[in-house]
């Protein structure tokens, strides 16, 4: 009662439950020893308990009278039945019954059991030491239908996680059965010595201790929940699934205290927004880290039993892929064409490209960028144009990762992020004019979003385009503007539709760019972007339009003479999509201090820039090969990738060969 490590949580109220013995602390110490491991308090001395708040209601019930000669403790039905209701009488929540024996307790046990569980309280109960199939008494009454919900069983294994020889198994309790540490416990530490024992009595105390940290955490629990909680957040074992060795499988206090099943946040609004971690979700690349790294989307959500979280929006707004840069493998195509002449000078041509045939692999070769659960979608294509003297109109079809032939103007970053598998464009073009050809072109394309194991998001994203393209003797300028819905997220976001933190967007943007011939092989080309983007999203919102910024600088020429067998040399340095002003906002539920205050709402608002800029500085060469082929190499280096300050410098170096035949 006075233990140096474990008296300072020991309940006053302790007791002898025997009538006329009044003697609470008997001579044995595996009472001790086991409400150490539920117990010990956080007081740098000796072990720490489970539960080490928690206090223990420490009640004798043994009889030193055993039938058994090889017993030296025992107890009865009835005075175990008593020793249950002075338990639930001072108001015990948990208790543990490290004991056990072949058969059942009796009648007068039975109904202290039910009174026991009718009142809210559960129990935790060693399996037993026999090496048996199924749990010894009282463990057993778990699976009776009287008292199911009420407890758990449990059996023991090593810091290996396999069930210890001596352990009796889950058997028939193999829906109430969970495992926990049962091997070379340390327990009941004094002055300079501690006892490491072994058995399923070390076992059921550490579960007794994580029913006591659920009810301490979370006060709406009832003993009930708090007992269906473990069992389902239990780690697998054994056999898949419940199984007669392991039953639930191993016990995982970590887990139990991590939401169970649907989690929502409340909203001032009224419904509730379903929190869940969508796989492969992330947000658009221009937005960097800015959701990532914020605090504001700090709120609270409730799990399937009610429970109240600290939870953090924002970890659901994961940062996009880094880029990967691969040397691109063009796929052999055969094409078919039809060209037909119509009255006025009017051409229409209709083309269809599928793959060239290629022998039966002996092996399937997919590289760590490949998606084989995808299955593999043959590249096709089929173009359809009509050309009526200065007017044309084109419709195109691609599937297999096929690539627009239209993505040759400026404001082409802004089209590419709708990944548009069909399109149509029209164009009209001026020329006579004195200063060379001038095109005015429409375009608008939508396209499907995928992910692994995801199903297909149909039409998900559209653009609209307008440009204007000029050609002259040395040189060229292109200006255009246009609009892009995105329904999964903007700016390449994707956030499946169904879920409460998709971000439908609507981006405008304006990009121009141009090229010159400086002569004797220079040519130097730029391009820039700016996009306004605007999102209404279930709780998180713009409540001032992003805006966003992309440009790119390059300088070609040929190679010096004294870089052998190089013909053309590019020189580049560019910043891709950026977002650079904005504020998200977003009305969300305030912690409370205490758990069961009233729910409040504020308003978070946070920048919508990430934390640094992304610079690409790359080199290209072209060396044309003996027999007609040509090797291209190419060096890029990244400043802050992804803008994210501070990030890893990025590096890759690539090379292709190629030959026509």
């Amino acid at each position: 009662m006075n233990h140096q490590d474990l008296g300072a949580n020991i309940s006053s109220l302790s007791t002898d439950i025997i009538a006329g013995r009044n003697q609470p602390q008997g001579a044995d110490s595996h009472g001790t020893r086991v409400s150490s491991v539920i117990a010990a308090p956080f007081n740098g001395f000796g072990t720490v308990g489970v539960a080490y708040n928690a206090t223990i209601l420490s009640i004798r019930a043994d009889i030193s009278d055993c039938t058994d000669p090889d017993d030296t403790v025992c107890f009865r039905g009835s005075d175990l039945a008593n020793a249950l209701d002075y338990a639930v009488r001072n108001g015990a929540k948990v208790i543990n019954l490290s004991l056990g024996g072949e058969g059942a307790l009796g009648a007068s046990f039975e109904a202290a059991l039910q009174r026991a569980i009718n009142a809210g309280v559960v129990f935790a109960v060693a399996s037993g030491n026999e090496a048996g199939a199924n749990p010894e008494w009282p463990g057993r009454y778990a699976g009776d239908a009287r008292f199911a919900g009420g407890i758990i069983v449990t059996g023991a294994h090593n810091a290996a996680n396999q069930i210890s020889s001596f352990s009796n198994r889950a058997g028939v309790s193999q829906a109430w059965f969970l495992s926990a540490p049962g091997e070379d416990v340390v327990v009941d530490c004094e002055d300079t010595s501690c006892w490491r024992v072994n058995g399923t009595s070390f076992a059921s105390p550490a579960v007794a201790g994580a029913l006591a940290l659920l009810l301490e955490a979370f006060p709406n629990l009832t003993g009930r929940q708090a007992v269906d909680i473990l069992l389902r957040t239990a780690r697998d074992a054994g056999d898949v699934g419940t199984d007669t060795i392991y039953g639930r499988g191993l016990l995982d206090i970590a887990q139990a205290f991590q939401p169970v099943g649907a989690t929502s946040s409340p909203q001032a609004k009224g419904a509730a927004v379903q929190v869940a971690i969508e796989p492969g979700a992330h947000v658009g690349g221009p937005f960097g880290d800015a959701l990532g790294r914020t605090d504001a989307l700090g709120t609270i959500g409730y799990d399937e039993y009610e429970r109240l979280f600290r939870i953090d929006m924002g970890a659901a707004y994961r940062i996009a892929p880094r880029r990967s840069y691969q040397p691109e493998n063009p796929t052999p195509m055969r094409q078919s064409q039809v060209t037909m002449d119509g009255p006025g000078g009017a051409k229409l041509s209709l083309v269809a490209a599928v793959p060239v045939e290629t022998p039966e692999p002996i092996l399937n070769r997919y590289t760590p960028f490949d998606a084989p659960w995808l299955g593999d979608e043959v590249k096709q294509e089929a173009l359809f144009d009509v050309t009526a003297g200065r007017m044309s109109f084109s419709a195109w079809q691609g599937k297999g990762g096929s690539r627009s032939p239209f993505r040759t103007g400026s404001g082409d970053g802004f089209a590419a992020l709708a990944q548009a598998d069909h399109a149509l464009r029209g164009a009209m073009v001026f020329d006579g004019l004195g200063f060379g050809p001038l095109t005015v072109s429409a375009e608008t394309g939508a396209g499907d979003r995928r992910a692994p194991l995801r199903s297909v998001e149909q039409d998900v994203s559209s653009y609209a385009r307008a440009a204007v393209d000029w050609r002259g003797a040395h040189g060229g300028l292109s200006f255009s503007m246009g609009a892009l819905d995105e329904k999964m997220g903007p700016l390449g976001a994707y956030m499946p539709t169904r879920s409460d933190f998709a971000l439908p967007s609507r981006t405008r943007f304006a990009a121009f760019g141009g090229d010159l011939s400086l002569g004797h092989g220079v040519i130097i080309s730029g391009e820039a972007g700016f996009g306004r983007t605007e999102i209404e999203g279930r709780f998180l919102n713009l409540s001032s339009a992003a805006v966003s910024s992309t440009w790119r600088m390059a300088l070609q020429s040929d190679c010096p003479s004294w870089a052998l067998g190089c013909s053309r040399l590019t020189w580049e340095i560019s910043q891709p999509l950026r977002v650079e002003s904005g504020t998200f906002s977003a009305f969300l539920a305030d912690v409370p201090l205490e758990y069961f205050d009233p729910v409040t709402f504020s308003e978070r608002r946070f920048s919508a820039s990430p934390s640094g800029r992304q610079i690409d500085f790359s080199i290209r060469s072209l060396h044309p090969l003996p027999g007609g082929s040509v090797l291209q190499l190419e060096a890029v280096a990244s400043r802050d990738e992804q803008h994210r300050a501070g990030a890893p410098a990025g590096y890759a170096l690539l090379g292709s060969w190629r030959r026509g035949f």
